[in-house]
């Protein structure tokens, strides 16, 4: 009987272990599993090196802070809600987001989003803190497509928080906040709908051609080189058309089956505007991020 006991307790110890294996990035399904739960906490530092667009000398730069949750309601179907807060210049509420992804294909996930953004000035003390509601769509997918054991073809972020780039930046106390949709090339999405309440009644469309290679020379450890072409189509006010080439280099390292580390350094790609009067102020390199970010699995 005590053999018998130890037998399984042997078995149950090794299945609890092969339960808790370490998942590489290229093995996991395009979607949590059912029950299973992400908590992301992710960090964005904003520099634009030739100052806002423009009209301030040197770089300027800013921080935001969001934090996601992602919920495996079946094994095809993700939920996830995201709130992005600009922390430095000027801290305050910026951006909430609801994010859908609904398996197609093990390798394919059709992203569907939606939220909210306060967007403007926040802080200071010799500037008027004005701001608008922002409202936004988003359409996308989250792809991967193993060429390789090591190699894969992908595009698009499955977490709530990955749906873009929250850009925060500013001067000494005051800083401007315009969120995920005021400027869209490292978007997940491949179209971006959003428009504000504004005087100028602002709208725009994003569209984005993103494409990656991920290589993971181990389970621990995977990093991504992506690429595309992004345009954001202003449809009033001063309309016209802004292109972009963005550029990323991101590394994921898993030092435990419940946690990824994450770092992401991005160039926007600005390479000019249909029209002289949306020019940035800004070279290729110029409007760049460094993002950070702790994804804990339960």
């Amino acid at each position: 009987m005590t053999v018998l006991r130890l037998l399984a307790a042997l078995l149950s110890c090794n299945a609890a272990a092969h339960a808790a294996e370490l998942q590489s990035l290229t093995d996991r399904p395009i979607t949590l599993p059912q029950g299973n739960i992400d908590l992301t906490l992710h960090g964005t530092y904003t520099n634009w090196g030739n100052g806002l667009f423009g009209l301030t000398p040197g770089s300027i730069d800013g921080e935001t802070v969001a934090i996601g949750a992602d919920f495996g309601a079946t094994d095809q179907v993700q939920l996830g809600l995201g709130v992005a807060l600009p922390i430095h210049p000027g801290a305050a509420f910026g951006s909430l987001l609801a994010n859908a992804l609904f398996t197609v294909d093990p390798r394919i996930a059709v992203r569907l989003d939606a939220g909210y953004e306060r967007v403007g000035i926040n802080g200071g003390t010799d500037i008027r803190n004005d701001h608008a509601n922002g409202y936004f769509g988003g359409l996308g997918a989250a792809i991967k497509v193993p060429i390789t054991e090591a190699v894969s073809f992908v595009t698009g972020q499955n977490g709530a928080v990955g749906f873009g780039h929250f850009n925060n930046i500013g001067l000494g106390t005051a800083g401007l906040y315009f969120g995920a949709t005021g400027l869209t090339p490292t978007s997940s999405d491949f179209l971006i709908v959003s428009g504000n309440d504004s005087g100028g009644s602002d709208a725009n469309i994003g569209i984005n051609l993103p494409a990656g290679l991920l290589v993971q020379p181990d389970p621990r450890v995977a990093v991504t080189l992506q690429a595309g072409y992004s345009a954001v189509i202003r449809t009033s006010g001063l309309t016209g058309t802004l292109h972009f080439v963005p550029l990323a280099l991101e590394a994921v390292v898993s030092p435990a089956p419940a946690l990824d580390v994450g770092a992401r350094f991005s160039l926007e790609g600005y390479v000019g505007a249909s029209d002289e009067r949306l020019r940035l102020g800004a070279s290729y390199f110029d409007l760049r991020a460094l993002m950070i970010w702790f994804r804990f699995r339960a």
